[in-house]
C-alpha cells in the first residue's frame, strides 16, 4: 500500500527529481512549500488543473564568463512537479509567495456544509 500512495501525495527525498515540496494544513488553509533557492520568478509557473497543482520552471546558473567553475552541480535544468491536492480547497482564491528561497502556495479550505433534503411522498 505504501508504494501505491508514494507517488500520489508525496515523494521521498531520495526518489525526487524535482524541487522538494512539503504539504500541510492549518485551520483555514492548505499550504504547499517548494524549495526553489535562487530561481528567477520569470522562469516559474504555478498552475492548477482540476485537483492537481502543477509547478514548473527552469533553474539557471549565472552566465558570468569571468567565472571559472571547478565544480558545477547546479547547472541549468528544467523541472515539473505535479501534486494531487488532497482536500477540497478554493483553487481560484489561491495565493503564491516567494521568500528566502521557498515558494509558498496557499489555498483556503472549503468548509463542509450539511444540507438536508426534503423527502416528498408520491401518491399513486
Amino acid at each position: 500500500m505504501k508504494n501505491v500512495l508514494k507517488g500520489l501525495f508525496y515523494y521521498e527525498a531520495e526518489t525526487c527529481t524535482g524541487p522538494l515540496i512539503d504539504i500541510y494544513e492549518t485551520a483555514d488553509d492548505l499550504v504547499f512549500e517548494v524549495d526553489l533557492p535562487g530561481i528567477d520568478l520569470t522562469n516559474l509557473s504555478v498552475m492548477v488543473y482540476e485537483d492537481l497543482l502543477i509547478i514548473e520552471g527552469m533553474m539557471t546558473d549565472t552566465d558570468d564568463e569571468l567565472q571559472k567553475y571547478l565544480c558545477m552541480e547546479r547547472g541549468t535544468r528544467e523541472f515539473r512537479r505535479v501534486m494531487k491536492i488532497p482536500i477540497h480547497v478554493n483553487t481560484v482564491a489561491g495565493d503564491a509567495f516567494y521568500s528566502n528561497g521557498v515558494v509558498t502556495v496557499k489555498f483556503p479550505k472549503l468548509k463542509g456544509k450539511l444540507i438536508k433534503i426534503k423527502i416528498e411522498k408520491i401518491s399513486k
